[in-house]
């Protein structure tokens, strides 16, 4: 008579997640939604696309899961200081802001017509993360004091992060993702709503 006891399944490998879903942002960048194809990313990644399959049935899924992982990892700093917080934040926004992340991020704008349900996971996913994470920074430094109650702390995450697509895209990379340029963005926006000055009437 045969066991009953069930058969366990091969534990999931989670380097191999992490390798796929890096290859597909690679995809993404280069062809965008449009030209994403699973066998390449399976080549990029040096898996068998089988096992892309077994964790993303769906196409659009890995999409959709590439995507969110554009804003992974950024987290609010809460170091107790406006100043520290957005010094260590700018890093993570670049990054963002930069290739191969903008590139998607472009891409995805072109291709949000014919593809509206993910660009709008694209968008809940990356960029409202991030500007959340932002928001909540200002909002904090706010509660402590830091800026006047009257500043709004969505328009300050957008001067922010503004500040930084701007400067990624017209002067460089490197006047976001240089520390000197990092620090001089962050004395920039402290100086511009810190010292809890009230906003012009």
């Amino acid at each position: 008579m045969g066991s009953s006891t069930p058969r366990r399944g091969r534990r999931r490998d989670p380097s191999i997640d992490t390798r796929v879903l890096r290859a597909a942002v690679e995809e993404l960048a280069e062809r965008g939604i449009g030209g994403f194809a699973t066998n390449s990313v399976a080549a990029r990644a040096g898996v068998d696309k089988r096992g892309i399959y077994a964790r993303w049935p769906d196409r659009d899924q890995l999409v959709v899961e590439a995507l969110g992982t554009l804003a992974a990892g950024l987290i609010v700093p809460a170091t107790g200081a406006l100043r520290t917080d957005l010094l260590a934040l700018v890093p993570a926004v670049a990054a963002v802001f930069t290739s191969p992340r903008i590139d998607i991020l472009q891409r995805c704008i072109q291709e949000a017509q014919d593809y509206p349900a993910i660009y709008a996971a694209f968008r809940r996913d990356s960029i409202d993360r991030c500007m959340a994470v932002v928001e909540e920074v200002f909002r904090s430094a706010q509660l402590r004091g830091e800026i006047a109650a009257a500043l709004d702390p969505a328009m300050a995450a957008e001067a922010f992060t503004g500040m930084i697509l701007t400067r990624a895209g017209f002067t460089g990379p490197a006047a976001v993702t240089e520390p000197e340029s990092q620090r001089a963005i962050t004395d920039f926006i402290v100086a511009a709503f810190g010292a809890g000055q009230a906003p012009p009437t």
